[in-house]
């Protein structure tokens, strides 16, 4: 699915939070949405989900749209913000069960397939053991592949994920990357995913979003703007990268040195036997 737009803006308040945001996204691609905190990220999620009023020109698969919500019928799609909640006293099958809710007859209840899909969708992201639990007793971890096949019983066919890394440890996190990662490419799904964590998706997205107080200052491949440089810039902070077996970049912060007068204390990190 190609979706595009064009000098989009978002103002609540009297206040602009987006400006001048344009991109075009080819169908299948995995779109990194990065920059710095208050850039803006959360607030083109939840635009291009519908949840927030815009101006300018989204468009999908060559038609204009309001937001994905209010083409749900023409655009499966599923959004996962930043911070959801878990509801208590559900178990995991009845939280997948949630994502066939627009495809369900309310009146005659769950079809079997409905069940089918969210057996599918257990067996993919290796729940299905779990579908019994209940959701509060899944781990992080568990949680976000939880999320995952909700959006796949409901068919989606486009992702909006808001920092669904955060909590996780390096090693979930890279293991959550790239489940997602091989289901775009097994179910041709398009996903937009917004992290800080650039050292982690550059292994996996192939395409950026690059915003810095509401404006979109790159769109395109991820790989042109993997240079200290730029994202020193970007992120106000001297950068310096590496590279790892894998000739993949390490970017971090270089220390800031200074001045002490004579009479302070400098404070300073020292090995410990601890």
């Amino acid at each position: 699915m190609e979706c595009q737009a064009k000098d989009l803006k978002v103002v609540t308040n009297g206040k602009t939070l987006l400006q001048n945001i344009s991109f075009k996204i080819p169908n299948g691609s995995f779109v990194a949405i990065i920059g710095p905190n208050g850039a803006g990220k959360t607030t083109l999620l939840k635009s291009l989900a519908g949840l927030l009023t815009f101006t300018g020109n989204f468009i999908i698969n060559g038609k204009p749209s309001l937001g994905l919500l209010k083409d749900k019928k023409k655009v499966p799609f599923s959004y996962t913000p930043q911070n959801f909640s878990i509801p208590v006293g559900m178990t995991l099958g009845e939280y997948i069960m949630l994502g066939r809710a627009s495809r369900s007859n309310w009146f005659f209840g769950e079809s079997q397939r409905d069940y089918d899909a969210v057996n599918v969708a257990l067996e993919r992201l290796k729940l299905f053991p779990k579908a019994k639990e209940l959701v509060t007793n899944l781990s992080g971890g568990e949680m976000q592949r939880a999320t995952l096949a909700r959006a796949l019983a409901q068919e989606a066919d486009f992702l909006l994920l808001d920092e669904p890394t955060a909590s996780l440890d390096f090693a979930r996190t890279i293991d959550f990357l790239q489940l997602i990662d091989l289901l775009r490419k097994q179910l041709g799904l398009t996903v937009l995913l917004s992290t800080h964590d650039i050292n982690s998706i550059i292994r996996f997205a192939d395409y950026a979003l690059v915003l810095k107080k509401g404006k979109n200052i790159h769109s395109g491949n991820l790989n042109s703007i993997l240079q200290k440089n730029f994202l020193s810039d970007l992120y106000e902070t001297k950068l310096d990268s590496i590279k790892d077996k894998t000739g993949y970049p390490i970017f971090y912060a270089k220390n800031h040195h200074t001045q002490t007068s004579p009479n302070s204390k400098e404070i300073t990190l020292s090995e410990s036997n601890d």
